[in-house]
Order: C-alpha cells, then sequence, then structure tokens
C-alpha cells in the first residue's frame, strides 16, 4: 500500500514539473507555444511588418514670372476721358481743399516738350486712370477759354491712382490769374505749366469748373522718350 501510495506522489511530481515547464514558465515569458500534431510543420517566427516613416519632399521648384513687356510709345497723344467719381470711393460734390499752386518753375530751354495725353471738357469731371511711363512730366493747362469774365473758376487736382488720399499737385486759377493773363498768352504758356520729376506711376485727374467755355490739358513729356 505504502509502494502505491510513493508511485502516485511520483506520478503528481512529474506532471507538476511538466505543468510548469510547458505552462507556467512560458506564459509567463509570453512565449506560450502552440498544440502542434504530428507532422505539422514547425510555423516560421513572424516578423512585425515594417511601415516606412514620413519621407519630407522637397518643394516643387517655382519658376520666376515673366516680366510684362512695357510697349513703346508711338508718338501719338492719348485721350483721357471721363469716369464716374465713384469709381475711386467720391462723394459727389464733395468739398476739395482750395489750394493756389506756386507758379512753377519753367523746364531747360533745351528740352522740347510732346502731348502725351489730353483731357478735354468744359464742366466739372473725374477722369480715368493714364499711366505715365517716363521719369519726367508736365501737365500743360494754358489752353482755357472762359465764358464770363467775372466769376471763372478752374481747379484741377491730380491725384495717385494707387493712393486716393494724396493729392500729387493741385491746380487752381480765380478771376485774378485769368484776368492777369488774359492778353498774355505767350506768359500763360510758360507759366499755367507744372513740371513732375515723378514718373513711372498711374494717375487721375479730378476738374472742377465754372463759367469755363473748354479746357484743353494736356500731358507733356519730352521729345528724347518717343519710341522708348
Amino acid at each position: 500500500m505504502a509502494e502505491k501510495k510513493d508511485f502516485i506522489y511520483v506520478v503528481l511530481a512529474i506532471v507538476v514539473v511538466l505543468v510548469i515547464a510547458l505552462v507556467i514558465k512560458p506564459a509567463a515569458t509570453g512565449e506560450l507555444p502552440g498544440i502542434r500534431w504530428p507532422g505539422e510543420p514547425t510555423p516560421e517566427p513572424v516578423t512585425p511588418a515594417w511601415t516606412p516613416g514620413h519621407i519630407p519632399t522637397a518643394p516643387p521648384a517655382t519658376t520666376a514670372p515673366t516680366p510684362t513687356p512695357v510697349p513703346t510709345w508711338d508718338g501719338k497723344p492719348q485721350k483721357i476721358g471721363f469716369v464716374d467719381p465713384a469709381t475711386y470711393h467720391i462723394p459727389t460734390g464733395e468739398s476739395r481743399p482750395n489750394m493756389t499752386a506756386p507758379r512753377p518753375a519753367t523746364a531747360p530751354a533745351t528740352t522740347k516738350w510732346v502731348t502725351y495725353a489730353t483731357i478735354d471738357g468744359r464742366g466739372s469731371g473725374t477722369t480715368g486712370i493714364v499711366r505715365v511711363p517716363f521719369p519726367l512730366w508736365r501737365l500743360d493747362y494754358s489752353d482755357i477759354t472762359t465764358t464770363n469774365d467775372e466769376i471763372p473758376f478752374f481747379n484741377c487736382q491730380v491725384m495717385d491712382a494707387e493712393d486716393p488720399n494724396r493729392f500729387v499737385h493741385i491746380v487752381t486759377l480765380n478771376f485774378p490769374d485769368f484776368k492777369g493773363m488774359k492778353d498774355k498768352p505767350e506768359l500763360r504758356k510758360e507759366q499755367w505749366v507744372k513740371t513732375f520729376y515723378e514718373g513711372y506711376h498711374d494717375y487721375y485727374f479730378v476738374i472742377n469748373a465754372r463759367c469755363i467755355g473748354a479746357y484743353h490739358v494736356k500731358i507733356l513729356v519730352p521729345e528724347t522718350y518717343m519710341g522708348t
């Protein structure tokens, strides 16, 4: 009887050892083996799939824009028309500063001026935009006729088209100006002009007229600019 108990103890000890070796220890290490049947191929070790990280790509090369060629001037004057003042956010009837411009200095006698653009009219109005593609130009307002010698008035505001709040220059002619130049057309041509030493810019003109029969305002440039 004692021998039978000893045999049972030995068998139980062997079972405990096998359970520890085959189940408990692999489970603790995360290497629990699966049960394979006889003849079943040994499974290959599983290798985790490699996922490539984000590979930065070079930004696409940018192509420099091709500059727009500036057309040459053929020497023919262009006419500047009038537009709705609301185009430049100018309320109708808005009061403008009444500034009398100082007498402009005359350009060198060796410079011959030619007409680049004209503004023709008889009443008040706001012109469209004109670009002056030269570094030097003149505003000639000497050709003005009146319908009343008592209260004539002419005001021309040269505006910066890129900044409507900037007054480039303001010309104002009142009764004394017209009276003093009434019989002096040559002096008018010399003094009723303004030379601008800025260019390559866009401008528009706001004109206020009263008792004016007609005005013929000209933008002049040196003759040497023709064909450039």
